[in-house]
């Protein structure tokens, strides 16, 4: 496990200098939501939006470590993603392989920059990983724990024991209770908000079925193909093109044609059945296309793309080369497709690409760009400056919870 260091030390390295920053966009609301789940305010009503994991785990920290302490949430968590990813990395293919994708991960812009604020998105992801490293080891008890955490995060983490059921049922031709576990958790969980008389994270479903509730939404873009929408469109170039990802499928796809002399060729069937379930319904729901959405899906993609690139002769040129687009799109947003897909907007110094409106405000969350925006409106926030963007505006709530005086 001493390959490990590396990719934690560079996770470490990129995030602690970020470690106090005040909460802004989708971080700032589900922090409040947090404190409010903490105070016992209106606790039915968040259940709604997602289930409580998340909240119950800030709430502990509030209460141990005070309300500055959420960096820390994804100082943890991003580490234990790390180590997730590279256990996975070894069981599947080889140390090698296990070393590289986990070095992506820990240099990955969007990884880092929502795990600032620990997004769902963020903690979902984690889960999933550590979920699927005990899944492959065969500690089947510990993996239906993690994905029930997983499930209990965001709901849409159901899709990957979905895959894992459906690949036990056809492949290994057998089922454990214990792959039941998540569904049952869902199921009570989508039950307890109907019969609280609410519907399941709704308040931002733009499509014509959003009276009927969000799951449903999903079955009925589904059956009537409804996933070819703007929406999905928008995600479906996040995950395949936006800020040098594209480099990361060219070597993906470059693994698939090693496929057949894969040993353990089953064990990767969940992992297609995970992305292709969360491409057709996740990705196609019609909602704010933020960036964050593709994110569980990326660190199967660097491990594909790490697996493609050392399968190859030349192998420490096409390894630069994919520490060199990891680099580049950590610090950067100068991928020439990017700029031909997407305009730019200049927040405090900061050129970042946004799709308005249909990214939303927290499309510029995506590399160290916007840790560097955090820290500056953190640092003009302290000093009372009030010139603070729009598109990164402060909550309040969110600075008298912080002991910080608002602007003057």
């Amino acid at each position: 496990m001493y390959p490990l260091i590396l990719p934690i030390a560079l996770y470490i390295f990129l995030f602690i200098p970020y470690l106090y920053l005040i909460p802004s966009n989708d971080g700032s609301l589900e922090y409040l939501f947090a404190n409010n789940w903490l105070i016992g305010d209106n606790r039915l009503q968040l259940l709604s939006l997602h289930p409580p994991f998340k909240l119950i785990l800030f709430s502990i920290f509030f209460k141990s470590l005070g309300y500055g302490s959420i960096g820390y949430v994804g100082l943890l968590f991003g580490i234990l993603g790390i180590a997730a990813l590279y256990i996975i990395g070894k069981k599947l293919f080889d140390g090698n392989v296990a070393l590289l994708s986990s070095v992506l991960l820990s240099l990955s812009g969007l990884f880092i920059s929502v795990g600032l604020f620990s997004i769902h998105d963020f903690l979902m992801t984690v889960l999933i990983l550590i979920a699927f490293a005990f899944y492959l080891y065969s500690r089947y008890t510990l993996y239906a724990i993690f994905a029930c955490i997983a499930v209990l995060t965001k709901e849409t983490a159901i899709f990957f024991p979905m895959s894992i059921l459906i690949a036990d049922l056809f492949i290994k031709k057998k089922i454990t209770f214990v792959a039941f576990t998540p569904f049952i958790v869902l199921a009570w969980y989508i039950e307890f908000v109907h019969f609280s008389g609410y519907h399941l994270w709704n308040d931002w479903n733009f499509s014509n079925t959003a009276s009927d509730g969000s799951a449903l939404t999903m079955f009925i873009n589904l059956i009537t193909l409804q996933i070819f929408n703007k929406y999905a469109y928008e995600n479906w170039l996040h995950l395949f093109v936006f800020n040098f990802n594209w480099v990361y499928w060219i070597f993906t796809g470059i693994s698939f044609f090693y496929i057949k002399q894969f040993a353990l060729k089953k064990e990767l069937v969940p992992i297609g059945l995970f992305t292709l379930s969360f491409i057709l319904t996740v990705l196609s729901f019609q909602t704010f296309t933020i960036n964050r959405y593709i994110l569980p899906l990326l660190p199967f993609v660097y491990l594909f793309a790490s697996w493609g690139a050392l399968r190859l002769r030349f192998k420490p040129v096409f390894i630069s080369l994919l520490v060199i687009a990891s680099l580049t799109s950590l610090l950067f947003s100068v991928d020439p497709i990017s700029n031909m897909l997407w305009g730019k907007m200049q927040i405090l110094g900061e050129s970042v690409y946004l799709n308005k409106p249909l990214d939303g405000n927290d499309g510029i969350t995506y590399n160290m760009q916007y840790l560097t925006i955090m820290k500056e409106r953190t640092m003009m926030i302290d000093e009372g400056d009030c010139k603070i963007p729009p598109i990164i505006s402060y909550n309040t709530q969110t600075l008298a919870l912080l002991k910080i005086h608002t602007c003057k």
